[in-house]
This record gives C-alpha cells, sequence and structure tokens, in this order.
C-alpha cells in the first residue's frame, strides 16, 4: 500500500461503525498509547460467553479508529475463544494493509480488547472495568 491511510480507513475514520457507549454492559475497557495519544474506549455486553452488543468511543489517528471500528464489526455475535483467535495480521488484511511504524496504531483496540477478555474471565465473568497503557 503506497498511501497511509487507504479509503476504507478514511471512511471508518470519519463515519466509524459502532461508536458511542452501551448503557448496559458488563465490560468497560480503556486503553491508550501515550507516545502518541490515541485512545479507546470500549463497552461490551457478554452474554452466554458471546459478544450481544460492543461499542467504542475514544480519539486518536484514523488507523486507530479504524481498526478500532471493524475490530467491534468482526466481534459481534463471536464467542470469547473466538476473539482470541483473531490475529493482527488478519486485522491488517481487513484494513487493507499498514506499513510497518503504524502497527502499533493498527493493534491498539485488540490489545485493549484481548486485555478486557482475559480480565473478564478470570473475574468469573462479574461487570468488570479494565485501563491498559499500550
Amino acid at each position: 500500500m503506497n498511501e497511509i491511510y487507504s479509503e476504507l480507513i478514511l471512511d471508518l475514520y470519519k463515519n466509524p461503525l459502532n461508536y458511542g457507549e452501551l448503557k448496559n454492559f458488563n465490560i468497560k475497557a480503556e486503553g491508550g498509547n501515550p507516545s502518541c495519544g490515541d485512545l479507546v474506549i470500549f463497552t461490551i455486553k457478554i452474554e452466554n460467553n458471546k459478544v450481544k452488543d460492543i461499542k467504542f468511543k475514544g480519539h486518536g489517528c484514523a488507523i486507530s479508529t479504524a481498526s478500532s471500528s471493524l475490530l467491534t464489526e468482526k466481534v459481534l455475535g463471536k464467542t470469547i475463544k473466538e476473539i482470541k483467535k483473531i490475529s493482527d495480521k488478519e486485522l491488517n488484511e481487513m484494513l487493507g494493509g499498514i506499513i510497518q511504524t503504524r502497527i502499533k496504531c493498527m493493534t491498539l483496540g485488540k490489545r485493549v480488547l484481548d486485555k478486557a477478555i482475559e480480565e473478564y474471565k478470570k473475574s468469573g465473568k462479574n461487570k468488570i472495568k479494565v485501563t491498559i497503557r499500550i
């Protein structure tokens, strides 16, 4: 990919899918990259070990926003086990390819989501809040 921002990335940045915050959630996960200022917050409703609903909000570059947006679509209806199998390579392909220097931007949402699910499982599936820094 020659350009940093593809049409898909720009469109998802301007019109992100699943943007907002759920009122009824059992996971709230926030994470950011202090070196660049990107921040993502997920609110997730898990029922019967599956993502019933998910929203995200935050601020950051086009790549982190587009990646988080696509990630919400990808995990909706999936089990925790299926979510853990989503690879960085798969996410990169969904976005149309990201240059190496922007991989941290692309993976921010996935890292936050992975940590949130890990903590949710440890909690005995109680309502949790997770904050991480990448």
